[in-house]
C-alpha cells in the first residue's frame, strides 16, 4: 500500500503560460514543507478562490452543485488521492463511501480539490509522487520570482515576420489562445 501525505493549499495565482491557465500551489501538511504548483483551468481556479476567499455568488457554481447532489445521495467522499504524475498531467481519485463499500472514482485534480475544499475532507499525495515532483525551497523561491517577473515586465517589441513565425508554430501546435493574442499583435502593427 502506498503511503499518502497530506496537502493543503497555498495559493492559487495566474499563471505566465497563458490566460486561462493558473496555478495551484500545494504544499505537503507535514514537517517537511514540501511544495508543487498543478497548472489548472480558470474555472477551477475561480471556483477554488470563490470559496476560499468566502466570496457568496448569486448561483450555484458546478462544484457547489457537485456537493449539493452528494448531500442528496447515499454516497459520502471521504478524500481526495493525487496519484500520479504523467507527460505533464497530474492524476487524481475521488475516495467515495457508500454503504460500507469504499471506492475510487478518477477525476482530475483540480475538480477535486475543488470539492474536497467545501466537503472540508483530507487531500493526499504519494509520498512516492511528492519526492519525485517537489521543488526544493530555494528552486522554488526563484521560480516563482521568474513567473512574476514574467507578468510584470512590459511587453516585447518584435517584428513582423518573428510574430508570423510564432503564429504558425502556435497553430501548428494547436495552440489557439497564443495564436490569437499573436495575430492581434500582428493587427496592431
Amino acid at each position: 500500500m502506498k503511503e499518502f501525505v497530506p496537502l493543503r493549499i497555498l495559493s492559487v495565482n495566474p499563471s505566465s503560460v497563458g490566460a486561462s491557465s493558473y496555478i495551484l500551489l500545494l504544499e505537503a501538511d507535514n514537517s517537511q514543507a514540501l511544495r508543487f504548483p498543478i497548472v489548472i483551468g480558470s474555472q477551477e481556479a475561480q471556483s477554488i478562490s470563490v470559496y476560499l476567499e468566502h466570496i457568496q455568488t448569486s448561483r450555484p457554481l458546478t462544484h457547489d452543485l457537485c456537493v449539493n447532489l452528494l448531500s442528496y445521495s447515499n454516497v459520502s467522499l471521504q478524500k481526495v488521492l493525487i496519484t500520479d504524475f504523467k507527460d505533464g498531467i497530474f492524476y487524481a481519485n475521488l475516495e467515495i463511501s457508500r454503504e460500507g463499500e469504499i471506492f475510487q472514482v478518477d477525476a482530475r485534480p483540480s475538480d477535486s480539490i475543488a470539492l474536497a475544499i467545501r466537503l472540508a475532507i483530507p487531500i493526499f499525495i504519494s509520498e512516492k509522487l511528492l519526492n519525485d515532483i517537489c521543488i526544493p525551497e530555494e528552486e522554488f523561491m526563484d521560480e516563482l520570482e521568474d513567473e512574476f517577473d514574467v507578468l510584470d515586465k512590459s511587453p516585447v517589441v518584435r517584428s513582423k515576420a518573428e510574430l508570423e513565425g510564432l503564429l504558425n508554430k502556435a497553430l501548428q501546435e494547436e495552440n489557439y489562445e497564443e495564436a490569437a493574442k499573436l495575430r492581434d499583435e500582428i493587427e496592431k502593427l
